[in-house]
């Protein structure tokens, strides 16, 4: 008889043991999903769609340079970035990307109608201002020079995203520090256009 009851006892103990190990996983498991930073979650799945506008976004400078003996015309636009545009792109999955369109009337000098996609620089040590540079590798004369400089307020910047679809389009670089939200041809969407 005692040992029928010890028998008992055991599968009970067993059982009660099983449950309680099945209860402290789970725990374990729900602890775990706590300590999963939901920040990071967030800015991998964040869109920069709807984010690359100002004040979040802006291009604070755009400047064309030729090196005659390189023979190279380059378009550099200066720009700056918010916090919240800074984390976003912080994300291993986030990248942006540049795209220099060209006035019409400069098609035939420069080749081309724009650029080529130029990847930004990833955000680092906390840096909100950045540069991306446009080569043209073309020998140009003066008059040429003088043609682009004259249509300076003609160039646009495509921006895209990580799949390379436009989600931004700012129209007259040169005039973009004047950027009015209600005056502006810049379009800031997903068709790009």
């Amino acid at each position: 008889m005692l040992l029928r009851y010890s028998s008992l006892i055991m599968i009970c103990f067993f059982i009660l043991t099983g449950c309680n190990i099945e209860n402290e996983n789970v725990h374990e498991g729900i602890d775990n999903e706590k300590k999963t930073p939901i920040s990071e979650d967030l800015t991998d799945k964040v869109s920069l769609e709807e984010k690359i506008l100002p004040p979040k976004f802006s291009i604070t400078s755009f400047k064309m340079e030729y090196i005659s003996k390189d023979k190279t015309l380059l378009f550099l636009i200066d720009y700056e970035i918010d916090v919240e545009l800074y984390n976003i792109l912080q994300s291993k999955d986030q990248q942006m990307y540049f795209s220099l369109e060209y006035p019409e009337s400069l098609f035939l000098i420069l080749g081309s109608t724009n650029s080529q996609l130029m990847m930004a620089e990833k955000p680092k040590s906390n840096n909100t201002k950045y540069q991306v540079q446009f080569k043209v590798n073309k020998d140009l004369s003066n008059k040429d020079l003088e043609v682009i400089n004259d249509n300076i307020s003609g160039f646009n910047l495509i921006i895209a995203d990580k799949d390379k679809d436009a989600i931004a389009h700012y129209i007259d670089l040169n005039g973009f520090n004047d950027f009015g939200p209600d005056t502006s041809n810049s379009i800031h969407n997903r068709n790009g256009k």
